[in-house]
């Protein structure tokens, strides 16, 4: 790599921890890629990070009122570092649309653009107000015929955005699992769920929000005392509180409330079953590309997921899960049916997908390369 492939990546959203971005920031280390980092810091303390500016203003993610007016503000700040440091880099790469047009009026100044999208903000911020959205489809849209380079977590999020870029690549959400360090880990630690032949153990890692079953999941393991269930994660108070009391009533519902990398890590590694419903009532949902799906095929784990959404699609071709509709019935004769046996076949395919999966994903980051490689 030389001089000319100085990078700048931006992102709304929490970069200390985003896992995307900090895929990608191993991989400019790994090629000795210069980069530099534009995040949003929403905490009320300052955040002190290598290679990274920060926009600081304390915002919720549903506070709706003010979303616009810190969205404006954001940008005003992108387009003032962008050009700050216009000397500094020589290719943006934008995740979403909450960053792409500061980014696309640097082409006028000779710069390339990248616009990743993490999710499709049309679906994503959908208002119900026709001249609003129709407003919010069109421009990200446009910036998708604009951008140098498109990339998307999936082939056929091609049909969720409804245009086709001039450029583009696929880059999975595969999370980083280091074998070695899982096989230390557990090598160190007490193992934390039951490990008898007979033990089911379910398991869901991830935000307490609306529109992922979490409820419909507690109300069945109620019902089904052989199976034992594990929620951990934090987010709406009521559905925590909700969780936390279903937990106190029920032996077999487990609630470990916000949990460390390591030990969320632990959790799905030793579960049986991995939880990963996505509702279609969020319509990102239908096309979400998950890192629970990669997680469930990395970790060689089954996984139960939704009918009707691109990871049930997947899974269904792929025979590595169950794919139920959404509701407590669906979930309830799932468990109650021939859930055992079907299990113990589906585990048989996991460990060549693992191997389909790491090489799939080598060849990504062979196609990024060589792209972010040109002069």
């Amino acid at each position: 790599m030389n001089e000319k492939n100085r990078i700048i990546i931006l992102r709304s959203q929490d970069i200390v921890s985003d896992s995307r971005v900090l895929r990608y920031e191993k991989l400019y280390r790994k090629e000795h890629i210069p980069y530099q980092i534009v995040g949003w810091n929403r905490q009320t303390e300052p955040i002190d990070k290598e290679h990274t500016k920060f926009f600081n203003l304390v915002s919720k993610f549903q506070q709706r009122e003010k979303a616009i007016k810190n969205r404006v503000k954001w940008n005003y700040f992108l387009l003032k570092t962008l050009w700050k440091h216009r000397n500094e880099y020589d290719t943006i790469h934008a995740c979403d649309y909450d960053t792409v047009y500061p980014s696309l009026f640097m082409k006028l100044f000779g710069k390339r653009v990248i616009f990743d999208i993490f999710d499709w903000f049309s679906d994503e911020c959908f208002t119900g107000k026709v001249h609003i959205d129709t407003v919010i489809n069109l421009t990200e849209k446009f910036a998708v015929k604009l951008a140098d380079l498109v990339i998307l977590c999936e082939e056929e999020r091609l049909k969720q955005i409804g245009v086709t870029p001039s450029h583009y690549i696929v880059m999975s959400n595969v999370p980083e699992i280091d074998d070695d360090k899982l096989a230390a880990m557990h090598s160190t630690r007490n193992r934390v769920l039951p490990a008898d032949d007979t033990s089911i153990n379910v398991v869901y890692v991830g935000g307490l929000v609306e529109h992922r079953g979490l409820a419909e999941l507690i109300e069945v393991a109620s019902k089904v005392p052989q199976i034992n269930f594990h929620i951990a994660g934090f987010g709406n108070p009521a559905l925590e509180e909700r969780i936390r009391q279903y937990a106190s009533d029920y032996d077999n519902i487990h609630f470990w409330g916000k949990v460390d990398y390591e030990l969320a890590l632990q959790l799905m590694s030793e579960a049986t079953v991995l939880y990963a419903m996505y509702y279609k009532t969020n319509r990102n949902h239908i096309w979400a590309a998950p890192n629970k799906f990669y997680e469930s095929i990395l970790l060689e784990k089954v996984i139960i997921t939704t009918e009707g959404t691109l990871v049930g699609d997947k899974v269904k071709r792929l025979q590595n899960g169950f794919v139920i509709e959404e509701g407590s019935e669906a979930l309830l004769k799932l468990f109650e049916g021939d859930f055992i046996s079907q299990l113990c076949e589906k585990e048989q395919r996991l460990p060549a997908l693992k191997k389909l999966v790491l090489d799939k994903l080598e060849e990504q980051r062979a196609s990024y390369l060589k792209w972010v490689g040109k002069e």
